[in-house]
């Protein structure tokens, strides 16, 4: 991946994950050059990414700022164009997990497809739910190459993507996300405290990290009345 598209994909993130607040200024060139060890030509580009999603602007002896949100009571919403976990999209609130099922295993056929994998490199699968404020919030099924790095079920309490970032120096910089409605079969209503059948609405993620390699394979279900998921569509002005 171009160096230009890795600056763009971390401030996109820390713009979307509240680090850098909607309607303030955007730290300097001169920050973000020092920052990412870069020229003033290659930041120019990931900066004109960010402009052309109208994620910024730029005001003429003023500086470039973080457009304002279109909503600003965002705090129940999962962005669908932001490839994160739960812990970054509701960052200010308690978040727990339990943990129902971890192993280690060969990949099947489709999770070799989906990860890039041959028939004999070990996966880890888990599955956990995750509680958002003591409510259910969604039922979660990962599978991740054992090589990516050494997981836990201590891991799997907090953030996955937390500990890769510190442990790996592994960043989800980009997704592919199908989303769809369903019906809860029985291990997903029993997870979640719902009736079998009752409409789920689940997104099925694979993840690739800074180098384009996939690292994730996940099914995520939630239930259909007490989620809610926003995709801000900004078109490139011509």
């Amino acid at each position: 991946m171009y160096k230009y598209r890795e600056i763009y994909s971390d401030i996109k993130r820390d713009i979307l994950t509240n680090h850098y607040r909607a309607g303030t200024l955007l730290p300097t060139q001169e920050f973000f050059a020092e920052k990412y060890d870069v020229s003033r030509i290659t930041l120019k580009k990931a900066l004109s990414l960010l402009e052309n999603e109208g994620l910024i602007f730029s005001k003429q002896g003023s500086g470039t700022y973080i457009r304002p949100t279109i909503e600003n009571n965002t705090s129940e919403l999962l962005p669908l164009d932001l490839p994160v976990g739960v812990t970054y999209s509701h960052r200010d609130q308690e978040i727990k997990s339990n943990i129902l099922f971890f192993d280690a295993r060969l990949p099947t056929e489709e999770e070799q497809q989906n990860l890039s994998l041959n028939k004999t490199d070990p996966v880890y699968e888990f599955k956990r739910v995750r509680l958002l404020n003591g409510q259910y919030y969604s039922f979660e099924h990962v599978v991740m190459p054992v090589a990516i790095a050494p997981i836990t079920e201590e891991i799997l309490q907090g953030s996955v993507y937390d500990y890769l970032g510190h442990e790996a120096k592994l960043q989800l910089v980009d997704a592919r996300r199908i989303v769809y409605a369903d019906q809860a079969n029985e291990e997903v209503s029993a997870s979640l405290g719902i009736k079998k059948n009752d409409a789920v609405l689940v997104i099925e993620q694979i993840g690739y990290d800074q180098k384009g390699r996939a690292f994730e394979f996940s099914k995520s279900y939630f239930i259909s009345n007490q989620s809610k998921f926003v995709l801000d569509v900004h078109l490139k002005k011509l």
